[in-house]
């Protein structure tokens, strides 16, 4: 293979690698991004699941407390005794029931009105009013309660019927304790509710009836769209039923109720998971959607309605950089390799063009081209090279050249010392063309010695610069086994510039994870004082209700010390009438023990509510002091928060710094191969260099030994000449 050919692959090959490091890398890019944004997702859908699941478990168990309380147990009590003194119940409750569905809306029968204004039904109002007061808004647009046999015992609306033992929720309450209905949705208002069903028991738990709470369910709606907004995704949050109808699309207007089967037709629920990965299908325009379901899972003793959850974004939107990144990535490498490519193939002409020369010039010099001559080069030692070959040429060119004139010479001298020699008869002219001939053999003699001379100053000339192509073949090898070793290092540094960034990398997400849990840690402190404010609130209220129960009881106080005057006056009055005050005097007299008994039970009500009001002066004190320390808490987590972001900046730009030097050094690890792979050509060429001065040695020393013979030839000349004239 030529050398051209090899510095071209070597020159490809360190692209084809960034091609396929670029390659990889996005692919992992992506598989990362892929289990991170997963893992984000399944965190915020159960999030939303979880608040979900709490404020429905708040809103039952409020209503599980007040089931507890006498008014309610009482009224139930007494509504049950009554039904029970029936001949037959059921028959009654029937007969009231049609009475009831006959009336129409505009009229109010006497039931009606019992059950729409008793105590408990007022009671009913009270809380109603303090949750829309503490809420903001409408909490539950209809509550009512009945008794054991299914009838109404008190509600704040009129219901459409009398009876409800014969309906479904009616039923699963009683069996279960604790029933919530699906969500429905009020087209004409606009509205979402859903129906939490109760069982009420006295202390016994004996069953006494069961109420059933319409609550507006526009707080979890908006809980729906206050992550949609905090978050600023780009995909989907939608809260389902049990039975996979939308309940609610984040960032969505209400329309009505609409099934979302669809998005569950390929998903496998585990009864053990409650949170959990899937690849969807947009039912809208058919692409693929990363997707997180959580499942209500419930808190304590109330179990999990069933409803999901489900948090999911384009796969197309989601990858869009990671595939800009490998499309930058290959047009990149193409441009490299192009660029590498035209840089090679001008190195390989520039190291390959001199050699070519060279051994052109030898090969004309060798056919006898005795006066060509190697243009000057531009690199060093192909410059010496070509100077040293230039000269030899210069020599062996002027040694022919003197060769011929003086064979030129000798030829005409012969001829002329023949024709002398035909021409003289007598013997002086033979000695003088003798002697002739010897002065020529000597110029003969001396021209050969100096051809020697000249020989052997060509033959010591090319073994220098043989010397000289060995040293430097032995330097190129040198600096090629360092380039070598620097290559080796320069991958090590890569490779562990690499691991840094990784390990930067890792830190940041932890950092941000931190943040994170930060924020969650400050809403949650925010959340605590308001509680607690809220609870002082009440607390102040209760105080203040307290302060009118114990003016209202100084009154009556006030009115039974009167009544015992009164009655103590009447019984004298009483006295001096004789016999026919006597029936008065003990009227007066039960009168006179009622109205003590009356200021006693005040006393105990003032003694009790001095206790109340004690009570409640600490319970104030101390939700100031726990306003104080949740105030002073959410400070430090806000500024641990700063802290953490200022943290998670500083490892930012590790990362990025790290990721600079990493480049850097995958950069400088191709360029050291790339050189390496120079350095390893350079020392091929200078060993054929090398062998070219071999050869041209070889054929001075060739030289060298032709003109010692040429030397002994002329000798031996001499020889015989003297001989013919001694003889």
């Amino acid at each position: 293979m030529r050398i051209v050919h090899q510095l071209l692959i070597a020159t490809i090959l360190p692209t084809i690698l960034i091609w396929l490091v670029g390659i990889y890398a996005t692919s992992v890019s992506e598989t990362s991004l892929r289990d991170a944004i997963e893992a984000n997702s399944v965190t915020r859908a159960q999030e939303v699941m979880d608040e979900v699941d709490w404020i429905i478990q708040t809103r039952a168990t409020t209503w599980q407390a007040y089931l507890q309380t006498d008014l309610v147990r009482e009224s139930l009590r007494e509504s049950n005794e009554e039904m029970s003194q029936m001949d037959d119940p059921a028959d009654w409750v029937q007969q009231r029931d049609q009475q009831w569905r006959s009336t129409p809306d505009d009229e109010t029968i006497p039931l009606m009105q019992q059950v729409m204004t008793n105590d408990l039904a007022r009671d009913f109002n009270v809380w109603l009013r303090q949750l829309e007061k503490s809420a903001g808004h409408a909490v539950f647009g209809e509550v009512f309660i009945t008794n054991r046999f299914g009838a109404n015992v008190a509600q704040t609306n009129r219901t459409s019927d009398y009876r409800q033992d014969d309906e479904a929720w009616w039923q699963l309450a009683v069996e279960n304790g604790l029933h919530i209905e699906d969500v429905s949705f009020d087209e004409s208002a606009g509205i979402h509710s859903v129906d939490i069903c109760l069982k009420a028991v006295d202390e016994d738990g004996e069953f006494l009836g069961v109420m059933k709470a319409v609550l507006n369910i526009q707080e979890l709606i908006e809980i729906v769209d206050k992550y949609k907004r905090n978050n600023q995704t780009d995909g989907y949050l939608l809260l389902f039923d049990r039975d996979h109808t939308v309940i609610r699309e984040a960032g969505q207007a209400s329309t009505g109720m609409k099934d979302g089967s669809a998005y569950f037709q390929d998903v496998d629920f585990d009864e053990n998971e409650n949170a959990f990965v899937a690849n969807l299908t947009d039912v809208r325009d058919g692409e693929e959607l990363l997707g997180a379901f959580a499942v209500s899972r419930g808190h304590g003793d109330f179990a999990g309605m069933g409803w999901v959850v489900l948090e999911a974004r384009k796969s197309s939107v989601v990858f869009a950089p990671i595939k800009r990144l490998r499309n930058q990535i290959i047009l990149l490498a193409f441009f490299a390799t192009l660029m590498v490519i035209a840089a090679g193939w001008m190195i390989a002409r520039s190291v390959t063009r001199p050699i070519d020369e060279l051994l052109r010039g030898a090969n004309r010099i060798g056919e006898g081209e005795l006066e060509y001559r190697i243009p000057a080069a531009r690199q060093y030692e192909v410059a010496k090279l070509s100077a040293g070959f230039n000269q030899m040429a210069g020599n062996l060119q002027s040694m022919v050249d003197d060769l011929k004139s003086k064979e030129e010479k000798l030829t005409e001298q012969n001829e002329r010392l023949e024709s002398q020699r035909l021409t003289l008869a007598s013997q002086e002219e033979m000695l003088s063309a003798q002697r002739e001939r010897n002065t020529l053999f000597e110029a003969i003699a001396d021209t050969v010695g100096r051809l020697n001379s000249t020989s052997d100053d060509i033959l010591s000339t090319t073994s220098k610069q043989a010397r000289g192509s060995h040293d430097q073949a032995a330097a190129v090898s040198q600096a090629a086994s360092t380039m070598n070793e620097i290559s080796s290092i320069a991958h090590d540094t890569a490779g562990r510039a690499n691991r840094m960034v990784d390990e930067a990398q890792h830190v940041e997400a932890t950092a941000e994870t931190g943040r994170e849990a930060m924020g969650k840690s400050i809403e949650a402190l925010e959340s605590v004082r308001r509680q607690v404010e809220e609870t002082a609130t009440h607390v102040i209220s209760l105080a203040e209700r307290a302060q009118a129960i114990g003016e209202i009881t100084a009154t009556v106080d006030d009115i039974a010390e009167q009544t015992n005057v009164l009655a103590l006056n009447a019984a004298v009055e009483a006295a001096r009438t004789g016999e026919h005050g006597k029936g008065f005097v003990v009227v007066a007299a039960e009168i006179k023990r009622l109205a003590q008994q009356s200021m006693q039970s005040t006393r105990e009500v003032r003694g009790i509510l001095s206790e109340i009001l004690n009570a409640i002066r600490k319970a104030v004190e101390s939700s100031e002091q726990e306003t104080v320390v949740v105030a002073e808490a959410r400070q430090v987590a806000q500024q641990t928060g700063d802290l953490v972001q200022t943290l998670l900046e500083t490892i930012s730009a590790s990362a990025l710094t790290a990721k600079k030097i990493a480049s850097a050094a995958t950069r400088q690890a191709t360029g050291t191969v790339e050189l390496d792979k120079t350095m390893q050509d350079m020392e091929r060429m200078t060993a054929d260099h090398a062998a070219a001065l071999q050869e041209i040695e070889q054929s001075a020393m060739n030289l060298t030994e032709l003109s010692n013979e040429l030397a002994e030839l002329t000798s031996e000349s001499a020889n015989r000449q003297t001989s013919t004239k001694l003889s």
